[in-house]
């Protein structure tokens, strides 16, 4: 898939923002979901620059290295140098692989870049953003694009469409478009509406593991 520009921002960045409330830091979804989203958006990015792609082998979804050469940035380095070393690995291991450190893994490079405050001594340990306008654009374009009915670029359509897939539309959107979201995901390219379906069926084993 060939690279696209992210005009500065990164998928998964943007991704933390959307699940977190601008003011408390605390997070709209359960860890488990945001962890799959957040794990999902890193796999976003490698897609989004080119660097994976999505395959099949003994009819199990998989996940292809297109360029092995390692990012600049840390966190899509170490998920990508994990593919490389073990590619053999299905779709869904890797993204509940990247989810159980994911929601730190993130913050921590959000904290690095200055967008987010370090915890401190806080009692509750969450990170709050430095900027609410910045925080609260990446939600704030997607409402205002399903508002107009304008399509989105190919990364904010992931962001959305991650965002159906871990249930997080329900507390964000302003309007629930069915036809606006489908049709959304199905402009994707098929490895990035592939990265949705499986997580959102990542989520949903989540669920059910969790009655």
């Amino acid at each position: 898939m060939v690279g696209v520009d992210l005009s500065g921002t990164r998928l998964a960045n943007d991704l933390f923002f959307v699940m977190h409330d601008n003011a408390t830091g605390r997070m709209r979804l359960h860890a488990r979901l945001t962890g799959l989203g957040l794990a999902a958006a890193v796999l976003g990015e490698l897609m989004l620059a080119g660097r994976i792609t999505v395959g099949s082998a003994a009819g199990q979804i998989r996940l292809v290295v297109l360029d092995a050469a390692p990012p600049q940035d840390a966190l899509t380095r170490t998920a990508l140098g994990h593919i490389v070393a073990e590619p053999s690995h299905r779709f869904r291991t890797w993204l509940q692989f990247l989810a159980r450190t994911a929601i730190t893994d993130v913050a921590d490079r959000m904290t690095a870049e200055g967008l987010l405050r370090p915890p401190g001594r806080r009692p509750s340990r969450r990170r709050t953003p430095v900027d609410v306008n910045i925080a609260g654009w990446p939600v704030g374009r997607v409402n205002l694009a399903i508002q107009r009915r304008e399509p989105l670029n190919v990364q904010d359509g992931v962001l959305l469409g991650l965002l159906v897939a871990t249930g997080g539309n329900q507390l964000v959107l302003w309007e629930q478009n069915p036809a606006y979201l489908s049709g959304t995901v199905a402009a994707l390219p098929a490895p990035l509406q592939e990265l949705i379906a499986q997580t959102e069926a990542a989520v949903g084993d989540a669920v059910i593991t969790r009655r």
